[in-house]
């Protein structure tokens, strides 16, 4: 163990010297960056970008409230006219909704400036008219701007050549927990399911805490049991711990929870969905 330890310290010693003899590593590594677009991501990544060393250079958008807002929390410049983008900087974030990044490939042009989008189901392709250098570098996370600090983000990377997924390797690493190589195709695949784990599931508390409303019931009490479902998932499988009546098909307490349903068809049907669902996996 002792001679581990110490291998890893003549390995950290290795990497520094390397550091103070080639200090243009470091200025290498932290970039200028313009993040086009103030929602959720942009707020994210703005932030863990400049927490990190790198400058923002600018903040664009359509709204020139949302761009003041988020400028002045970077301490960036900002601006609301795409003819006013800084053209100095080392890489262009489109921190856009998935609409407005057309709108983008026609007005914007970049030369060879590296220009990345956010977005999990928009292909490389959408952003070839702005720049010869693009890139995708899309979060696999749900991420809210008025977080205070932010959970492990994912971040799946694709390039139209090998310099710029170097870049981009080395800007991800500043807001990453993980990072992963994935083509367009594979990154709708990867948007899929993220809808599924977390856009329905998250639906699905909704309507069991409108039900609860209705009925005069206390959803809190159901908190133990959605946290014991999510922890189970850090060391299981999950079509090895599904549990409850669809699995079983009992019959007996479905039919229970169908009448409680009679005058909410909606819900019955989603019941119904899931139900049928759930027992075709596992039988």
């Amino acid at each position: 163990m002792q001679a581990l330890a110490n291998d890893h310290l003549l390995l950290i010693i290795h990497y520094l010297q390397i550091v103070i003899c080639n200090p243009q590593l470091i200025i290498n590594l932290l970039m200028d960056i313009v993040i086009i677009g103030t929602g959720n991501v942009a707020h994210c990544f703005g932030q863990l970008l400049k927490l990190h060393g790198h400058q923002v250079k600018q903040v664009l958008s359509r709204h020139i409230d949302h761009a003041r807002n988020l400028g002045e929390m970077l301490n960036a410049p900002y601006t609301d006219d795409l003819t006013d983008i800084d053209m100095n900087a080392d890489v262009y974030l489109l921190a856009v909704s998935d609409a407005a990044i057309p709108e983008l490939n026609d007005q914007l042009r970049l030369g060879k400036r590296i220009v990345a989008h956010t977005a999990g189901a928009v292909p490389l392709s959408a952003i070839s008219r702005i720049s010869v250098n693009t890139g995708v570098l899309y979060p696999l996370q749900s991420i809210r701007k008025e977080l205070k600090t932010y959970p492990p983000i994912p971040v799946m990377l694709e390039a139209g050549n090998d310099e710029v997924l170097r870049r981009l390797q080395a800007l991800a690493g500043s807001i990453a927990s993980r990072i992963a190589i994935a083509d367009s195709t594979q990154r709708l695949k990867y948007h899929l399911t993220a809808v599924l784990c977390n856009n329905f599931t998250n639906h699905l508390f909704a309507e069991a805490k409108a039900y609860c409303e209705k009925e005069q019931l206390d959803f809190t009490l159901l908190q133990p049991i959605i946290k014991e479902t999510f922890d189970r998932l850090e060391k299981y499988a999950p079509e090895t711990v599904q549990t409850g009546p669809a699995l079983r098909k009992d019959n007996t307490t479905m039919d229970l929870h169908r009448s409680l349903l009679a005058d909410n068809e909606h819900l019955l049907r989603v019941y119904e969905v899931l139900s049928e669902a759930i027992y075709r996996l596992h039988h």
